[in-house]
């Protein structure tokens, strides 16, 4: 509680009859609020989304990285970011959380929606196939194009090589009524109440105002909004087997001393799809990453991705219509894709280089979902073909002990193995960054072994490995 001291004074400050006419009350210590974020997430969530955005030349960028069994917020990045600090040396436009405050039509991403509730009413199956008219269907008046041309297309394939068309068709068959019935299942046109201000509810018009084309757009992302964090939820949803979390981002709130006074929990909110929906949807998404789909770029070596590209156009605020230009590019996902720890979103705001989610969101989500899932520990599936234990150098420190900045170190004239004796594993990884080398990172602590050997000539094919132990 705050305290406070109400007296008069007189028109010079002076206090008047300060015992009879002054009252004050003693504050007290406020409390302590312990998030769900983890620091170490956020870190390699912020410094991808600021490599993609600069790389692509965009305007801003979004990612939300969440447990799909507790709905718990690892990380929340957005791209410009400011300091609290010095807040008004900072445009406007960048003090706002993008992740709750900013809603956007979410576009391909949003056919894994459709196809979840058209399997659940059980208006399609998932051996079904639809004829994808070659790339140009007329529809309610108006021609849905694809980005390619494509004959008869199985359910998993619609979704793997992202027709309009497919979708189109399927939401045709699954009807108005409920498709926006399992929208808002999934927690679509209203805030999540997260524990957090300044959300926005994104916009998923009642369906009763729904005329012509309205539900062949809306099953494939447009005409709709959503905010990053409505989408991450509701992805998380089928990651988990079917049930909507209440995204939070507060764990616990302690006193002074670390008592804790209140502790936070998972919390249901409905189940929107039975589990065999929710699984048969994973199987299908894991084919977008693979060989041939629309996000390759989203594999993360040695872990079995599940995952949907999007791309939508942008309204232009000033004609009210679609940009010829501007377009949002995203991927969603989750990782790995048997028990999900993962689901992350990454959203690029109107990137210059390319508009596909799979070229310029992709990339960004392979790399945090990568750093992330090694700093986690989460085992590699032994069932993918390939595996390897290397780690990436830029994989963020272990979380075991804080990294020492600004470390001296030997040898380290270009071509030379450093010694890393005593090193922490921020440094190291800081070290083989700069030379473009991977390391394979064993223990935890501080640095006692390494391979080469302090000195050898060492180029960007050879392995090296570096073994910690913890600290005495």
């Amino acid at each position: 509680n705050i305290g406070y001291l109400v007296t008069e004074r007189d028109a010079l400050g002076r206090d008047i009859n300060p015992k009879k006419g002054s009252e004050a009350k003693s504050g007290s210590k406020g409390s302590n609020l312990v998030l769900t974020l983890d620091k170490n997430v956020q870190y390699i969530a912020e410094k991808e989304l600021a490599k993609a955005v600069e790389a692509n030349g965009a305007k801003a960028g979004i990612v939300v990285v969440m447990e799909p069994e507790t709905g718990r917020v690892l990380a929340m990045a957005n791209y410009p970011t400011f300091n609290p600090n010095s807040y008004f040396k900072y445009a406007s436009t960048s003090l706002r959380n993008r992740a709750i405050s900013d809603s956007f039509e979410p576009g391909s991403t949003f056919k894994i929606f459709l196809v979840a509730t058209a399997l659940e009413n059980r208006v399609i199956r998932a051996t079904d196939s639809f004829y994808c008219e070659n790339g140009s269907y007329k529809m309610s008046g108006r021609t849905i194009h694809d980005t390619h041309s494509y004959g008869n297309l199985s359910v998993a394939e619609i979704l793997k090589y992202s027709s309009n068309i497919g979708v189109a068709k399927i939401g045709s068959r699954l009807g108005a009524e409920r498709l926006y019935a399992g929208l808002t299942g999934f927690g679509f046109g209203e805030k999540s109440d997260i524990d957090l201000p300044g959300e926005a509810g994104g916009m998923l018009r009642q369906q009763a105002k729904w005329h012509g084309i309205d539900l062949a757009t809306i099953s494939f992302g447009q005409g709709v909004t959503a905010t990053a964090l409505q989408i991450t939820t509701a992805v998380s949803a089928v990651a988990n087997g079917g049930n909507l979390m209440q995204p939070y981002l507060v764990d616990r709130i302690t006193d002074e001393s670390g008592a804790v006074l209140k502790q936070f929990s998972p919390q249901i909110k409905r189940r929107v799809v039975s589990t065999g929906t929710a699984k048969a949807v994973a199987r299908m998404l894991e084919g977008v990453v693979i060989e041939g789909g629309t996000g390759m770029g989203a594999a993360v070596e040695g872990y079995r991705v599940a995952g949907k590209t999007g791309t939508a156009q942008k309204v232009d605020a000033e004609t009210r219509r679609y940009s010829a230009d501007k377009r949002t590019a995203s991927f969603v996902g989750f990782v790995p894709l048997e028990k999900p720890r993962l689901a992350i979103l990454v959203v690029i705001d109107e990137p210059k280089t390319s508009s596909y989610g799979g070229v310029v969101a992709a990339p960004a989500f392979s790399a945090i979902a990568q750093q992330s899932l090694v700093y986690l520990k989460v085992p590699t599936d032994k069932s993918m073909k390939g595996k390897t234990e290397a780690v990436p150098a830029k994989t963020p420190p272990q979380p075991e002990r804080e990294a020492v900045e600004g470390g001296i170190v030997e040898g380290s004239e270009a071509g030379s193995m450093p010694n890393f004796q005593g090193m922490s594993m921020r440094q190291v990884l800081r070290i083989m960054e700069e030379r473009g080398l991977n390391v394979k990172l064993q223990g935890s602590g501080r640095a006692v072994e390494q391979s080469p050997p302090p000195g050898s000539r060492i180029n960007t094919q050879d392995q090296v490995w570096v073994r910690f132990v913890p600290s005495a």
